[in-house]
């Protein structure tokens, strides 16, 4: 486990906002405080909403599922660790993350390469929900409201991170009432 917190762990910028990284890098420093290894998310969650106050508790867990997708943890089977964090993370008293950082953050950038993941640890690969689309549900939809099968998927994506842990037909199911599609008639052909 003591692999984990290797000198490897230093984040070097390129191309990102540094008031998002430092803020970022802090809340990962203090959640991980004196933890040499993974932790559940939702005990991050728990720890970010209950304990430390930053969040409301869904909000804390729509803030772990963005910082996942953008790479800023690596997921495995026992929990979640950081893909880095900051040597030099300074905390002033009373600060606080801005939430609208954590649960929409910019994609994880290092210049370096990701930590040593311990030998005890299965790495989880999901993909996103682009990737996931039936193909068919999304053209149904991209047909219906004019928009392209990209942007659908897009948007979909966004819903589920907005939403927490939702189906892709639901988000789909809302893209297209949202477009002022009547969706009675497409929840047979999204469900599937």
């Amino acid at each position: 486990m003591q692999a984990f917190m290797s000198p490897c762990l230093v984040i070097k910028l390129s191309n990102m906002d540094t008031k998002m990284s430092e803020d970022i890098g802090r809340v990962m420093a203090l959640t991980w405080r004196g933890v040499q290894g993974p932790i559940k998310p939702e005990v991050v969650s728990r720890i970010w909403s209950l304990d430390l106050q930053w969040l409301k508790p869904m909000e804390a867990e729509v803030a772990v599922a963005a910082l996942v997708e953008a790479g800023w943890f690596i997921e495995s089977d026992s929990g979640i660790i950081p893909a880095a964090i900051p040597d030099d993370a300074k905390t002033p008293l009373g600060w606080f993350p801005r939430p609208s950082i954590l649960m929409h953050p910019q994609r994880f950038l290092s210049t370096q390469q990701g930590p040593e993941i311990p030998a005890d640890i299965e790495v989880q690969h999901v993909k996103p929900i682009a990737e996931q689309s039936s193909d068919e549900s999304v053209m149904v939809v991209a047909e219906a409201t004019g928009l392209e099968a990209a942007e659908i998927r897009r948007r979909c994506e966004r819903k589920k991170r907005a939403l927490g842990p939702v189906e892709e037909w639901f988000c789909l199911a809302l893209l297209a009432r949202e477009q002022g599609l009547e969706i009675s008639p497409l929840i047979p052909i999204l469900r599937k």
